[in-house]
């Protein structure tokens, strides 16, 4: 009889245990909202995109539907002149990828093409990241390339 209330205790712990972990869920981070990249060139293919140590900083405000990111009004402080396309980009895991096209016309009235590409961890709180970023510029079939890291900040 004593193994019988043994048995019907230990199966209630149980019970009581495993309902209580399960429905835990990890909230949500929903990114969305204005950020700021501060980007640190470390590697580049030509010093017409940039210098090994410059600093840029680039803005842009991002709409989070469910993980899948919509990038707006894109811009690097003090590059005014290149007309940026809407961005798109993924968030899973704590990983978000993010690709952002432009185009302007050089002095020879040419158009220059864009592409950067980001990718790093945002951390738990949503607010702070960091990772890497690569800028691809093409003209009349002749590519560069500048990459290096990266800090996010949501605000």
């Amino acid at each position: 009889m004593k193994r019988k209330y043994f048995l019907v205790i230990l199966f209630l712990i149980l019970a009581v245990f495993l309902s209580g972990c399960s429905g835990v869920t990890t909230p949500a981070t929903n990114l969305s909202g204005n950020w700021t990249a501060t980007n640190t060139t470390t590697s580049t293919t030509s010093t017409q995109i940039a210098d090994i140590g410059a600093v840029t900083t680039a803005k842009c405000n991002i709409v989070d539907n469910s993980g899948s990111l919509t990038i707006y009004n894109f811009y690097i402080i003090g590059q005014p002149f290149i007309n940026w396309n809407t961005g798109y980009g993924t968030f899973k895991n704590s990983v978000i990828t993010a690709n952002i096209s432009g185009s302007y016309l050089n002095q020879y009235a040419s158009t220059v093409s864009t592409i950067v590409y980001f990718e790093g961890t945002i951390g738990s709180s949503g607010i702070s990241g960091s990772g890497t970023w690569v800028q691809t510029v093409s003209v009349y079939g002749y590519f560069d390339s500048a990459s290096g890291t990266t800090i996010f900040i949501k605000g």
